[in-house]
């Protein structure tokens, strides 16, 4: 296994002083963090005038797409998209986010952000940052996201600067332990990374979905740019499918352990996925997907209920019309697979926050594609 402890110390040089800029003329001014806040969650918003200069120029320096950047990569990626992101949205909440949450040092900073938003314990601002996450991945994956001024590159560059100040507030806070290495180190964006990447691509062949080796180097590609504008590091960054896969197991096996933090965010993404798909119809289905995605293990370090026995044939005989039991179990689960996504995918895009429409965009010709 790769030794991660150095990682663990290292965080983004450039955004964490482009953050310690701003916030050194009043440490303590509230209005000055909400109003940075406000800009970085919005993905699809303007950069404002109002900003010092170095943020104008951090904006076009992060810009650049670097010399490797391979267009040809990117719209296989894109098309790949195209074709099968409900499923891949699907599998960022069953086995991408909960297998983050699995590492118990990156989940502490996941909570304690949660904390410096949420109002009262409310679930609709978890809710929102999940489909703000969701919505992070349709920018970059979408056609033309990552192309000079494609809405991918600014949401990458504003998670960025939104990482730099989760940073400077944790350890302002003096509440943060340093055993837990540094707040969003290189070892978690790493294995952010590839949860966003290789961690989807294993979950779209365990659904039945099979893609060829240059669509698999393609996606890891296209997230490796990604990554290049989110300050990864290019060592914790390869460039095929098997290296990725590779590298994302083992900052999985080196981070995994049970954390009160892992089982409080496995508890909302499950929360989450249930309220978007309202009704009766697919209940459990949710738990279902997580216990498949995740296997027994890591169900048991995040506190989700383990269900031993097969339930997918008497889900699928409530949820399916013309059930076909003649059919294998792997086309089963396709089956269902593909019907939750869509449900889901239909569930974001119809999300009120606080009476109004969520800012949750699927382009038209995705709509399309998906029929949402």
């Amino acid at each position: 296994m790769q030794n991660f402890i150095k990682y663990r110390s290292v965080t983004d040089v450039y955004a964490d002083q482009v953050i310690q800029d701003y916030f050194q003329s009043d440490k303590k001014d509230k209005l000055r963090s909400l109003a940075l806040f406000n800009i970085l969650t919005q993905n699809f918003g303007p950069i404002p005038t109002e900003l010092p200069s170095y943020f104008k120029e951090y904006f076009e320096k992060t810009s650049v797409l670097p010399d490797w950047a391979d267009l040809k990569k990117i719209q296989i990626a894109e098309r790949v998209f195209a074709t099968y992101g409900p499923q891949i949205l699907m599998i960022l909440c069953c086995k991408s986010l909960p297998m983050a949450y699995t590492c118990g040092n990156g989940a502490e900073v996941l909570v304690y952000t949660g904390r410096l938003v949420e109002e009262n314990g409310s679930t609709q601002k978890v809710f929102r940052r999940l489909m703000e996450t969701t919505q992070f991945v349709v920018s970059v994956l979408k056609e033309g996201g990552l192309s000079q001024g494609g809405e991918g590159i600014r949401a990458a560059q504003k998670v960025r600067l939104m990482h730099s100040s989760i940073r400077h507030f944790i350890l302002e806070s003096n509440q943060w332990k340093e055993e837990w290495g540094k707040p969003i180190n290189q070892q978690d964006m790493a294995g952010t990374l590839q949860s966003f990447s290789s961690l989807i691509l294993e979950g779209l062949a365990f659904s039945g979905i099979t893609l060829d080796e240059e669509e698999k180097d393609s996606y890891i590609h296209l997230w490796k740019v990604a990554g290049h504008i989110l300050g990864v590091l290019p060592e914790l960054s390869p460039d095929t499918y098997e290296d990725a896969y590779a590298l994302g197991l083992s900052i999985f096996q080196d981070q995994r352990r049970k954390s009160e933090a892992g089982k409080i965010l496995a508890k909302s993404l499950l929360d989450f996925m249930e309220y978007m798909v309202p009704g009766n119809l697919l209940d459990g289905v949710p738990l279902y997907f997580l216990q498949k995605y995740l296997g027994k293990e890591n169900c048991e370090i995040l506190e989700l209920p383990w269900e031993e026995k097969e339930i997918l044939g008497e889900i699928l005989e409530k949820v399916i019309t013309g059930f076909d039991q003649t059919l294998s179990e792997n086309d089963h689960f396709q089956k269902l697979a593909a019907h939750f996504s869509s449900k889901l995918i239909l569930g974001m895009d119809n999300f009120y926050y606080k009476g109004k429409k969520a800012k949750f965009e699927i382009p038209p010709s995705l709509k399309g594609n998906w029929g949402v």
